[in-house]
């Protein structure tokens, strides 16, 4: 394993210890979420899993092209 990989692995995890969400919980794959007229997207979200994943593939239509 080479250094730039162990540094990301680390980085990584000291990033996800931070997170203030008490019920982590990931998901992959293209989603957006609409807020005040604009629309946020990523392909990985973290959130809370008691509350829910509030983006969707289905807002990913708002998105001027």
């Amino acid at each position: 394993m080479n250094m730039k990989k162990v540094v990301a692995i680390l980085f990584a995890i000291l990033f996800l210890t931070a997170c203030s969400v008490k019920n982590p919980s990931l998901a992959y794959g293209k989603k957006c979420m609409v807020e005040d007229e604009q629309v946020i997207y990523s392909y990985v979200w973290l959130f809370d899993s008691e509350s829910g994943l509030k983006a969707t593939e289905e807002q990913c239509e708002q998105i001027a092209e």
